[in-house]
């Protein structure tokens, strides 16, 4: 509704502390005054009445000819107040002439010289418009449309542009004249014709200069072909050739195609129009996550989920916004996994909003996981296949009794198969699922000890790995190898690519591991992996391994 739609966008403006920019009287709620057609003679004459804030195409003629109002008050949608635009024939006989009816924020104009037998010389338009310095994206209103049975193919048109600078026209006649009393009309200089801003042809008029600034920024056209008797929604987009501010705004909606031959113009062809808004769009146009594409993305729907782990920065989210003027700002909700792309625009988009918040959600359900799982199969060094003698195990554990993390422990590692350097026990493994019921690991130790030909070398671990609804395990491990013990990531460190796939083993179930493991050997690692003689440990936290059975113990 027409009134309801302004008082809220009113006290979105306020609440907001937006600086909105709209159309003076948009809904023409606010009284019609008289309409003095200009002429470049100066005319002081009224003739009929226009909207407040707008200028309706009515002209004064000459003497006692010529005079038409193409405008009409007429009821609104669900308002008081709209404006009926009608084509109107004016003249006798062979001086009849169709008056094009238009709505505008410039001044409209026409000429011609008529004699006894025909009129010649004729032009018209607009000129000017209004101060305005915002980049708005479309124009809306509501509108009816009928068609008399002269013209029943008529269109009707919308056009709209935004410029700064100044256009100028010399020698522009600008009011009409009979021939016999008054052979040519009075020219003028035309400053910001509405032909020379868009660059088209005059057909009456001088040179056309510009000033050094001048420059047309956007253009909207749009054509209206049905005939409709119920309100009916329209829309058509400013198409933007700079990002230059504008300094000026004309908008110009008529019953007839605009800038047609006037031999189109259709008598008694109608065009009513309400509810004149500017859209400043505050959606996305785009949105991607790590150079790809958002799955099923679209500018209406603000909530997705994304099969992946919550970025550490916000440059991981790329857009692009649709609003000439919008900006947005990333946000990340760490705790609640979640990223949040923030659309702002001066003023109201379609739906009445200035703002739009589009909500990626990341792996954001605890990955459920039992106290203990383990995994074999096989695995991959830089590319290579190594085989072990037992096939390679990753055991995980859910040691700190929270379903969203967990303990990556890769035991015995060795990169050829046969030379166990040291353990992998990463500690601080984040657990979550996605809504298929996979399970990703994500997480990273630095400082684990190694010992390779006697030697101790100092290893940062990171992992990546997703356990499938089915059980099956995908690992990605690198590991940044350095030979001085205390350093990190000297010139001297290599880095490691290890890829484990494996299958949830059944054979290490809990009941089966502790018979199982009743008569292995028993093991003690410390909590970095590296293995100590049962005897010789200190008070402490250790790791204690017989057969598959793995548990934690400390020493006091």
């Amino acid at each position: 509704m027409k009134k309801n739609y302004t008082l809220i966008v009113a006290a979105m403006s306020v609440a907001l502390g937006i600086s909105a920019q709209q159309l003076p009287n948009a809904g023409f709620e606010e009284g019609w005054v008289d309409c003095v057609p200009w002429t470049s003679a100066d005319n002081t004459k009224a003739q009929g009445t226009q909207p407040k804030g707008w200028f309706v195409s009515n002209t004064v003629g000459t003497g006692s000819m010529g005079q038409t109002s193409i405008a009409e008050n007429t009821s609104g949608c669900e308002s008081g107040s709209a404006v009926k635009l009608i084509n109107k024939q004016t003249g006798v006989m062979s001086l009849k002439q169709n008056v094009p009816a238009y709505l505008t924020l410039g001044t409209p104009w026409s000429t011609a010289a008529s004699t006894a037998s025909a009129i010649s010389a004729s032009d018209g338009g607009v000129f000017g418009g209004i101060e305005f310095d915002y980049q708005p994206d479309a124009l809306t209103f509501k509108y009816k449309r009928s068609r008399s049975t002269e013209k029943p193919n008529e269109l009707a048109s919308v056009n709209a542009y935004l410029w700064k600078g100044e256009y100028t026209q010399s020698d522009v006649p600008g009011n009409i004249v009979f021939a016999f009393t008054k052979p040519t009309p009075t020219t003028c200089t035309m400053v910001n014709r509405d032909r020379n801003i868009l660059g088209m042809e005059t057909a009456q008029g001088g040179t056309v200069s510009k000033s050094e600034n001048a420059q047309c920024l956007a253009t909207l056209e749009g054509k209206i072909d049905n005939e409709v008797e119920e309100w009916t929604d329209y829309k058509a987009e400013f198409k933007y050739k700079s990002s230059d501010k504008p300094e000026k705004l004309n908008i110009i909606i008529a019953s007839n195609d605009y800038f047609a031959d006037p031999s189109t113009i259709g008598k008694d062809n109608t065009l009513t129009v309400d509810s004149v808004q500017l859209v400043y769009y505050s959606r996305l146009s785009a949105l991607k996550f790590k150079g790809v594409a958002v799955d099923g993305f679209n500018e209406n729907k603000y909530e997705y989920n994304i099969d992946a782990w919550m970025p550490e920065s916000a440059d991981d989210i790329a857009y692009t916004v649709k609003g000439q003027s919008a900006t947005a700002s990333v946000a990340l909700d760490k705790a609640n996994r979640t990223a949040t792309v923030t659309v702002v625009n001066v003023d109201s988009d379609i739906d009445g909003k200035n703002t739009h918040t589009y909500t990626l959600k990341f792996y954001g359900e605890a990955g459920v996981l039992p106290a203990s799982t383990s995994y074999s199969g096989s695995i991959t060094i830089n590319g290579m296949t190594v085989e072990y003698s037992d096939g390679p195990f990753v055991h995980i554990y859910n040691g700190k009794g929270q379903e969203n993390a967990a303990e990556f422990h890769f035991y015995d590692f060795s990169l050829d198969g046969k030379t166990v350097i040291g353990s992998i026990i990463i500690d601080n493994v984040d657990v979550a699922k996605d809504n298929s019921g996979n399970t990703y690991l994500r997480g990273a130790k630095n400082g684990i000890k190694f010992r390779i030909n006697k030697n101790f070398v100092n290893v940062d671990a990171t992992v990546n790995a997703v356990v499938s609804a089915d059980k099956k395990m995908d690992a990605e491990l690198t590991l940044l190898i350095d030979p001085v013990p205390a350093a990190r990531a000297s010139a001297n460190a290599t880095e490691y690519s290890v890829k484990f796939s494996g299958e949830y083993d059944t054979t290490v179930g809990i009941d089966q591991i502790e018979q199982d493991s009743v008569d292995a050997p028993v093991e003690v690692y410390t909590i970095n992996g590296i293995k100590v003689n049962a005897a010789e440990m200190v008070p402490g936290l250790y790791i204690r391994r017989q057969g598959n059975n793995v548990s934690k113990i400390l020493v006091k």
